[in-house]
């Protein structure tokens, strides 16, 4: 088994460009602005970070239970006195930051460079897409900087530097526990792989867990099920026989961290991506000891090489879909260097249970990819809006659809396939609902499904969809799918609110009486759904004014009970008498009183 030499990765053969600048921000530039726009608590207690500072960051999102929409936490949290259980101190050397890059939907949008002052998720969701599109189609190629001009190159630590155990390389960095209670290492759990294509040069960047092992050796889980560029790329060197260069970006700037979780196309560089979502290509650097490139502007990098024909036991981790992840077989990556600023800033994200920082991430992130592939790839045009849920669910086992109303039958359906098939394990649960249906509110999706399907012809279940991450059945290798169509199938009545008008007025009084403000969370005003007629709003406004006794004029004549078909029988629209203001009688209809034939009223 040989090293790959330096040399053949075709990225490198471009000379540095010294005096190259920085256009666009870095993790320090970035935790500045969080502050200016109190988006950042920074706590300079100590705080013990293999026991104490994720449960902490913790009560941030449990303190206010929710979904996403409540924005949980509300601030990311950087510690600048960090401890842990031995005694050691790591104030001024290197601080933790947890929940900078999607801590709330504030927070994301800084990280994505959008300007967004708590609008609507949807409104949120729509300038994701449309980032994530541009930078895909734009994407900026990086330029390489020399070593010198590199701040993560401010620090070099080698072999020598970082072997020999405690208080050495790895074990030197304040690291901390995720699941403290549960989990068996500290681990990264914000920090960016960095590995190469060895047959088209291009690199990949994902976002995956990696535990400590000793000072100079460290595990990487690549999820297969996801079939990612980090795994195949694993695969190619295990064909090879050849072992494989690895590097860890701790503290990325932030268009480049939400690139990490994100699903780019196999034949975009990852880096050049975040160049467009930046606005300005990014800078990258030589790594010192292996053949990669990585970000200039990082706050700390971690190579390595991994023998792809072994593997290491690593875990149990606690997981965004709820569980703890128990032991399992991982890459376990030699430590060769570890580059850094003198004073870094070491980056973690609160995963686990959602309502968490990665449910966020994610679900924002796939869902405007996923909204890019319907909407662009399949060109289903009608659809409006995609939502993965976070909160409980881990964002990849309940997607929802928003489509245009009228959209026909056969496209509804197309949409519903193409999202549990465009990533191997999401869409578990998929839902079609109409534009009036809040996608980012589990109970407006639950609503539609209990009042707008017909369960004999809206869901279908079928077999095969990839089980993913989470804890596996045991008795197959695989799980099934369900697929339900929660459109409306007809006109239906009026959702039963008071209108927006006379519930705006209702706020003005509620602020008048100096009550807390309001945020409405669920509906908050009725509408029609289509089910309705003049005659009804006409006698509602009567009703509104305190005019209902000429309602009662209107309805005053009975009629057989056999004629209609019986009690709770309905009056069909084709049936509705009406009051005649200019003669102040009723008009009946021809035939009245007429039968509802249980269909839908035209």
């Amino acid at each position: 088994m040989s090293d790959i030499s330096l040399e053949k990765n075709p990225a490198r053969h471009a000379p540095a460009q010294a005096g190259f600048k920085r256009n666009y921000d870095d993790l320090n530039d970035h935790l500045e602005k969080l502050k200016n726009s109190n988006l950042l608590w920074t706590i300079d207690e100590e705080m013990n970070k293999d026991k104490h500072l994720h449960a902490f960051v913790r009560w941030g999102y449990v303190g206010d239970v929710g979904t996403v929409l409540a924005n949980n936490p509300k601030r990311a949290f950087l510690f600048t006195n960090v401890t842990d259980a031995k005694g050691r101190k790591y104030k001024g050397d290197c601080d933790v930051q947890v929940g900078g890059t999607a801590g709330s939907p504030e927070i994301y949008a800084a990280s994505m460079g959008i300007d967004y002052k708590g609008e609507s998720l949807s409104d949120l969701s729509q300038k994701i897409f449309e980032k994530w599109t541009h930078a895909f189609q734009s994407p900026l190629p990086a330029v390489e900087i020399p070593s010198e001009e590199a701040p993560v190159h401010e620090v070099i630590l080698l072999e020598k530097d970082i072997q020999g155990g405690a208080g050495k390389g790895l074990d030197a960095l304040p690291v901390p526990n995720n699941t403290p209670g549960w989990d068996t290492a500290p681990y990264f759990s914000a920090g960016l792989f960095v590995t190469l294509n060895p047959d088209t040069g291009i690199q990949n960047i994902s976002q995956n867990r990696c535990s400590l092992k000793n000072s100079d050796r460290m595990t990487g889980m690549w999820l297969i099920q996801t079939n990612g560029g980090a795994h195949q790329n694993w695969a190619k060197y295990k064909e090879r026989g050849e072992k494989m260069p690895v590097a860890l970006i701790v503290g990325a700037p932030p268009t480049l961290q939400v690139v990490g979780p994100q699903k780019v196309p196999e034949y975009l560089d990852d880096m050049d991506v975040a160049g467009a979502l930046a606005g300005a290509p990014y800078r990258k650097v030589k790594c010192k000891t292996i053949p990669l490139m990585v970000p200039a502007d990082a706050q700390i990098i971690i190579e390595g090489w991994l023998d792809p024909s072994k593997l290491e036991m690593e875990a149990p981790f606690g997981e965004s879909y709820g569980n703890m992840s128990v032991e399992e077989y991982n890459h376990s990556i030699t430590v060769t260097a570890i580059t850094r600023r003198k004073k870094a800033i070491l980056t973690s994200m609160i995963s686990q249970m959602a309502p968490s920082e990665s449910g966020v991430i994610k679900q924002l992130n796939y869902s405007a990819v996923m909204l890019n592939h319907l909407k662009n790839t399949l060109y289903i045009r009608q659809v409006k809006d995609v939502v993965l849920h976070g909160p409980m669910i881990g964002v990849s086992r309940f997607t929802v659809i928003v489509l245009e109303k009228n959209t026909p039958r056969t496209e509804i359906w197309r949409a519903l396939e193409g999202s549990t098939t465009f990533m191997r394990s999401v869409g578990k649960i998929s839902v079609a609902v109409d534009e009036d249906i809040n996608p980012n509110s589990v109970e407006e999706v639950l609503w539609a499904i209990a009042y707008r399907t017909d369960l004999t012809k809206s869901v279908k279940i079928e077999d095969h969809q990839a089980n993913g991450h989470a804890p596996k059945l045991r008795d197959r290798e695989w799980e099934a799918k369900i697929m339900i169509d929660a459109t409306m199938h007809y006109p239906m009545p009026p959702v039963a609110l008071p209108s927006k008008e006379i519930m705006e007025e209702a706020r003005v009084i509620w602020e008048k009486a100096g009550l807390p403000p309001v945020t409405p969370r669920w509906k908050w005003f009725g509408y029609s759904l289509g089910d309705w007629c003049d005659e009804w709003t006409r006698c509602a406004e009567r009703a509104v004014n305190g005019d209902w006794l000429i309602n009662g004029l209107r309805t005053a004549r009975l009629v057989d009970t056999d004629a209609v078909g019986g009690p709770t029988a309905g009056v069909p629209h084709a049936g509705v008498v009406t009051w005649n203001e200019e003669t102040g009688q009723v008009d009946y209809p021809p035939g009245f009183p007429l039968k509802d034939r249980f269909d839908t009223d035209e």
